[in-house]
């Protein structure tokens, strides 16, 4: 089957990045489906920025919890 496809394509920095959708799909549609990829990026984005904030929060209790050996007893 062959069909007529449209196609945006924008180059930024080095890489080139395509949305491929009907020809004829109502602007409406497409303008709803560029917000859900937004909502979907910005959901992985939310993701890692809590997964690096369980990390670094892990490596400070870690830290506070490990004793401090470089204080000098006086005699």
């Amino acid at each position: 089957m062959l069909k007529n496809i449209a196609q945006l394509e924008v180059k930024i920095n080095e890489r080139i990045h395509k949305f491929l959708t009907d020809h004829d799909a109502p602007l409406p549609e497409v303008k709803e489906a560029l917000f859900q990829f937004l909502k979907y990026i910005g959901h992985i984005e939310d993701s890692v920025k809590e997964h690096q904030e369980k990390i670094k929060k892990e490596a400070e209790d870690k830290a506070s919890e490990e004793p401090k050996t470089d204080e000098v007893k006086d005699v």
